[in-house]
C-alpha cells in the first residue's frame, strides 16, 4: 500500500509513512489497493473480513485480530414519512461503529510491531482501541477529556487500559495523547482522526450496505459528522465499487452535526474548501461523539460532500433529543449523537424523491449514555 495525500503530489511506502502530509500537513489515505472483486468475498466470514481480500493490512504469518465485528443489520424503517434503512453500526462489539475501523487499524499496528497504542476520546474510539488492544495483547493509553460520560469511561477502563482523564476542551486530551506518543519507540498513535488504515475498516461499511441492497447503491447516505472519517471511507468504498464496475452510480452524502459544533455545516455553505478554526469556545451539546471544533479531514470531507451533490445539515439541541426519544418509542435504542440522522431527516425531506433509496447510519449504542430519568 502507499501513502498519499489528496491534496498534493505526495507518496510515500505505507509502512514508513508519517501520518500527516510534510507539504500540506494534511492527513494522508492510503491507496494501491487491490481492486474490489465480488469473487473475493469470503462468503464464511460474516463479519467485515469477508472483504479480507481488499484488505491487506494482516501481516504473514500473524493470526487475524477479531471479534466478528461487521455485518450489522441494514433494516426498512419509516421515519417521518420517510422511506429508509438504518444502518446499525451501535449493534458492534463495543457498542460503536469505531469498531470497525480499529479492528483493521489494531492488526497493521501490531504487524508494525507496536507495544503500545495510544489514542485520545470522547469515549467510543477509546473502548474500540482498549477492546482491541486486549485482544491483541497490546497495552493501551486512553486520554479523553475529563467531562466524558462515565459510562464511556467505565468501558474503557474495563478493558485494562490506562485511562487519563484530561481537562479542558476535547483538543486537550489530543495535545495529551500526541506528546505520549513521542516518548517510546514502540509506541504508536492509534489515532482514528489520523490513521489511514482505520479509514479501511470503516470502507467496509460501504461494501456491506452494497451486499445488503441487492448489490446496488443507495441514492443518498446520512450520516453524524465530527471530524468526518466515517462518512469520508464510505465515499472511499462506494468509489472502490464504481470503479470496478459494480454500480453506475455513487451515492449523494448527507453529512450531520450538532448545533453548536458545525464547522463542516459552517464551511460547507459558506464555500469555503477548509474548516475555519473557530475564534471563541463553543460550548456543549448531547452530541459528545461529534463535538469536534477543528476536524482534521475537513478538506476532504467537503471535497466528497460537493462531489457527491450532498448537504450538510445542522440539528439543534432540542431536536436531536426530540429524535432520540422518538426512535426509542420505535424500540431503536441509540446515544444522542446517533440521533442526530433522525433529526435530519424531517429537513432533508424536501430533497428526496418517494422512490431514492435512503440509508441513514446508527453509530452508537445507547448504552453508551443513558439518560438520567426523573
Amino acid at each position: 500500500m502507499i501513502a498519499y495525500c489528496p491534496t498534493s503530489n505526495f507518496r510515500a511506502q505505507a509502512e514508513f509513512s508519517t501520518l500527516r502530509c510534510p507539504n500540506t500537513n494534511e492527513p494522508l489515505e492510503y491507496t494501491d489497493l487491490p481492486p474490489f472483486d465480488p469473487a473475493a468475498i469470503d462468503p464464511s466470514q460474516m463479519g467485515l473480513w469477508r472483504y479480507a481480500a481488499m484488505l491487506p493490512v494482516v501481516a504473514p504469518g500473524r493470526e487475524r485480530i477479531s471479534l466478528g465485528e461487521g455485518w450489522t443489520p441494514l433494516i426498512a424503517d419509516r421515519w417521518q414519512g420517510v422511506a429508509l434503512h438504518w444502518k446499525l453500526e451501535s449493534l458492534m462489539p463495543t457498542g460503536s461503529y469505531k469498531d470497525r475501523g480499529f479492528s483493521v487499524l489494531i492488526n497493521w499496528l501490531q504487524g508494525l510491531n507496536a507495544t503500545l497504542v495510544v489514542e485520545d476520546s470522547s469515549g467510543n474510539a477509546g473502548a474500540s482501541v482498549a477492546c482491541y488492544a486486549a485482544r491483541a495483547g497490546l497495552q493501551a493509553c486512553i486520554y479523553v477529556p475529563a467531562s466524558a460520560a462515565l459510562p464511556k469511561k467505565a468501558q474503557i477502563a474495563v478493558y485494562g487500559a490506562e485511562l487519563v482523564e484530561v481537562p479542558g476542551p476535547r483538543e486537550a486530551a489530543t495535545a495529551a495523547a500526541v506528546a505520549a506518543t513521542r516518548l517510546n519507540k514502540g509506541t504508536r498513535y492509534a489515532s482514528h482522526s489520523l490513521q489511514p488504515a482505520y479509514l479501511l475498516g470503516q470502507m467496509t461499511c460501504a461494501w456491506e450496505i452494497w451486499e445488503q441492497l441487492g448489490r446496488r447503491a443507495p441514492d443518498w447516505y446520512v450520516a453524524p459528522v465530527g471530524q468526518g472519517g466515517q462518512l469520508l471511507s464510505v465515499w472511499r468504498g462506494f468509489q472502490h465499487l464504481h470503479r470496478a464496475g459494480l454500480i453506475d452510480r455513487l451515492p449523494r452524502l448527507v453529512g450531520v452535526q450538532a448545533e453548536p459544533f458545525t464547522p463542516i455545516y459552517d464551511a460547507f455553505h459558506e464555500g469555503l474548501n477548509k474548516a475555519s478554526l473557530p475564534c471563541a469556545p463553543l460550548g456543549q451539546n448531547s452530541a459528545d461523539g461529534i463535538a469536534i471544533a477543528q476536524p482534521l479531514r475537513s478538506v476532504t470531507v467537503l471535497a466528497a460532500l460537493r462531489r457527491s451533490g450532498g448537504a450538510v445539515i445542522a440539528v439543534t439541541e432540542e431536536e436531536l433529543l426530540d429524535a432520540h426519544m422518538e426512535l426509542a418509542g420505535q424500540g431503536i435504542y441509540v446515544e444522542p449523537t446517533s440521533a442526530t440522522v433522525a433529526a435530519a431527516i424531517a429537513k432533508l425531506k424536501p430533497q428526496l424523491a418517494p422512490d431514492q433509496t435512503v440509508v441513514a447510519v446508527l453509530t452508537g449504542s445507547g448504552l453508551k449514555k443513558t439518560p438520567v430519568l426523573d
